[in-house]
């Protein structure tokens, strides 16, 4: 995650003969990181704080907390009164030397408007409290093949039909494991060029590339010849991470500037890629679309088969002051999932945007798909029909390194966070 509160360090040792040697200083102890979520929060609100050290056998705290703690660790913390906060962290070394760093957080009054205190993340915080919780943080460099796998190309098969363009005219090919299906994929962090981990964030990066085009790889034993312009990742958790009603999922993202991205977090029935479930008959949930050209909008939709079994789709589109934007910081969408019911929370609102149900309207004479077991699927496409296949290229990295933008990120979906537990 990022982090941006950096305040004084005091080191103390105590111990030896006063006689000391470059070797000796080595082994000194450090807190190299000791960071909070937010310097200013809401009375009730949360913050985590997070801290490394280095050299240390032991860790304790003072302060407004308290206890021993793990010489590096993570904890979320809930503060109930309208003060300054301060948090003191003291690691102790050999020969009873020690180091402590110091971070203090306002509490202030709540206020009806969220985003009334500028900061780089909206993001509901993390909260380890329920019966069954898992949350991915992203923490080191690989992405996890026991969760998350790819899928590829740039179309799939529907009643033995090939269906190009994912159905929606998109014109990117998503690249991932194989010989040939990706420029740069790296078996042992299990990326790409289109989709890496890099300083605490899950980045997916669509590339543009008219000159050095992406062979198809289906054409390397046939004499078709196509190339794509276009390239980007589909990330999947099907199999390895299913979730079910009576379940809450908060994704903290931050989408790319640009006409023609389209970044997405949806779910799919589990079944769907094994050609047991099918669309739009066992349903599609979108906590996230949003348009590359309007930064403060972002939608949600429901996706189901009417009476006549055609398509029918529920969808809530939500947004923020321009200050705040999707591209200019983070937010996160809470999608509380009940037996028959769905509603999805922007950031740390209490108030749902979308709430829709086996009640709501359009399901008197349709099938309600949404009680079965879905899986998360995170992608960047580019063009297609969501925004009339409008497409700025200049707004796209070029390269793996994204060399040609002078901010990469802008051209990137960030997501900082997963978290997924039961509602108890």
């Amino acid at each position: 995650m990022h982090r941006y509160i950096i305040v004084f360090v005091i080191v103390s040792c105590g111990g030896g003969s006063g006689d000391s040697s470059f070797a000796d200083n080595e082994s000194y102890p450090s807190i190299t990181t000791f960071n909070s979520s937010d310097s200013s929060i809401y009375i009730n609100d949360s913050i985590s704080l997070s801290w490394i050290s280095t050299n240390t056998s032991s860790c304790i705290a003072s302060g407004d907390w308290n206890g021993n703690k793990n010489t590096s660790g993570t904890q979320t913390i809930t503060l109930s009164e309208i003060k300054n906060y301060t948090f003191t962290l003291t690691c102790y070394g050999d020969n009873n030397s020690n180091v402590n760093s110091t971070l203090s957080v306002d509490v202030i009054e709540s206020s009806d408007d969220i985003y009334e205190i500028d900061k780089e993340s909206y993001c509901k915080s993390p909260n380890n409290n329920s019966s069954s919780y898992w949350i991915d943080e992203f923490n080191n460099n690989i992405l996890n093949p026991n969760i998350y796998t790819y899928q590829l190309g740039n179309g799939f098969f529907a009643n033995n039909t090939w269906v190009a363009g994912w159905g929606n005219n998109e014109q990117q090919y998503y690249t991932g494991p194989g010989e040939g299906y990706a420029r740069n994929y790296k078996s042992a962090t299990n990326t790409t060029e289109n989709a890496f981990i890099e300083n605490g964030f899950l980045k997916i990066q669509p590339i543009y590339n008219n000159t050095n085009q992406f062979p198809d790889p289906y054409c390397s034993d046939k004499e078709c010849q196509t190339t794509w312009d276009y390239t980007s990742a589909r990330i999947v958790t099907s199999i390895n991470k299913t979730i079910n009603p009576e379940n809450e999922i908060t994704v903290c993202f931050r989408v790319p500037d640009g006409t023609g991205h389209w970044p997405a977090i949806w779910m799919l029935p589990q079944g769907f890629i094994e050609g047991n479930k099918s669309w739009p008959q066992d349903g599609e949930i979108d906590l996230m679309e949003a348009r590359g050209r309007i930064p403060q909008a972002i939608g949600a939709a429901i996706h189901f088969a009417n009476s006549n079994n055609s398509h029918q789709y529920i969808s809530h589109e939500i947004t923020v002051p321009m200050n705040v934007n999707f591209q200019d910081r983070f937010h996160s969408i809470t999608f509380k999932w009940a037996e028959d019911y769905i509603n999805m929370y922007l950031d740390t609102n209490n108030v749902p945007f979308f709430s829709e149900g086996k009640n709501s309207t359009p399901f008197n004479n349709a099938n309600y798909p949404f009680n079965d077991q879905f899986y998360l699927i995170f992608n960047v496409a580019s063009g297609g029909n969501f925004d009339s296949n409008q497409i700025d290229t200049t707004k796209y990295c070029n390269n793996e390194e994204c060399s040609n933008l002078s901010e990469p990120d802008r051209g990137r979906l960030l997501i900082d966070f997963i978290e997924i537990k039961s509602i108890d």
